[in-house]
């Protein structure tokens, strides 16, 4: 796929009587660059995280994206034509126009450390001459929505940094993420940690007697929110399988936990009696109960999609 970095769509708009101004955004964090390239093509995290914006993508493939985007403005919901692509490996381009504006935009990520990466945003913002003094506004405009987006972005990509310093990753189907590769939440790409104790034990009914919702084990697939209604006990993951997001202190309303990024739906794993003995076997795991002994043995990680990171 042939395309163009930012300096060539802004040079050919320029020949064509366009004024430019340019702002630049930058973020660090404690998780990796694929973190940020993952967050950026997220396409489904739109609707559940962000307040500020919603999109439509009418054209999906793995390296690009058009959607109609809806940003809200102060209180008015404006629709923008949205265009992003991989200019190269973890740098991406997106277009999108207001009236009679049009913006350039390149985000390159890049690790300044072990598990710390700095997100380099670049904006170009275009006007005919008769309406260049508005572009002031426009880059207030954009950076106001900027800091905005990343108060809710920076802690998904912060929450995988934290999974990855315990030792897991996360499955891609290449070298990088596709726009393509964030839609079905149903797959599984948190994957657990090569050397791992895939055994947790606790006197459960000891924990329950500071409140009816306990946690035992990591922040991960080996850690486990237990949750007492009544006369029975469930055990939920703490971590959503699909891309990490935790799963602490959210609502369990019917018995099903959603997962705040992408709405997937989680029942818990296992089910048992307060005070009862039990040993229930599941497709991943093993679940035993024995005199107020609670043990949660993981028996096989599921299959890999490709090249883990």
């Amino acid at each position: 796929m042939q395309t163009m970095l930012r300096q060539e769509i802004v040079k050919w708009l320029t020949e064509q009587g366009y004024c430019f101004t340019e702002l630049t955004q930058v973020s660090e964090g404690e998780y990796a660059v694929e973190d940020s390239d993952w967050n950026y093509k997220d396409v489904a995290h739109l609707h559940y995280v962000h307040a500020l914006a919603e999109q439509l993508p009418f054209v999906l493939g793995r390296p690009v994206k058009c959607a109609v985007h809806l940003q809200k403005i102060f209180t008015f919901w404006l629709p923008m034509l949205n265009v992003s692509y991989d200019s190269e490996k973890f740098r991406q381009v997106y277009i999108f126009t207001l009236l009679s504006f049009i913006v350039i935009a390149e985000t390159h990520s890049e690790a300044v450390g072990a598990l710390k990466t700095r997100v380099t945003t670049r904006y170009s913002i275009g006007s005919p001459k008769l309406l260049f003094f508005v572009t002031p506004l426009l880059k207030w405009m954009i950076a106001r929505n900027y800091r905005e987006l990343m108060k809710d972005d920076i802690p998904m990509r912060e929450r995988r940094g934290a999974l990855r310093k315990l030792g897991y990753t996360f499955r891609m189907n290449g070298e990088n993420y596709g726009f393509t590769d964030t839609l079905n939440n149903m797959e599984s790409r948190l994957q657990l940690p090569p050397v791992a104790n895939l055994k947790v034990s606790c006197r459960y009914m000891d924990l329950f007697a500071s409140g009816p919702e306990q946690y035992i084990g990591d922040i991960g697939l080996l850690g486990f929110r237990l949750v007492r209604d009544r006369q029975e006990v469930a055990i939920f993951f703490r971590a959503c399988p699909h891309e990490g997001a935790s799963l602490d202190h959210l609502s369990c309303a019917s018995g099903v936990i959603t997962c705040p990024w992408h709405g997937r739906r989680l029942r818990p794993i296992a089910k048992f009696g307060w005070g009862q003995d039990a040993n229930l076997v599941g497709r991943d795991y093993r679940v035993q109960v024995a005199g107020g002994e609670l043990t949660i043995e993981r028996l096989i990680d599921p299959p890999p999609l490709s090249n883990p990171v």
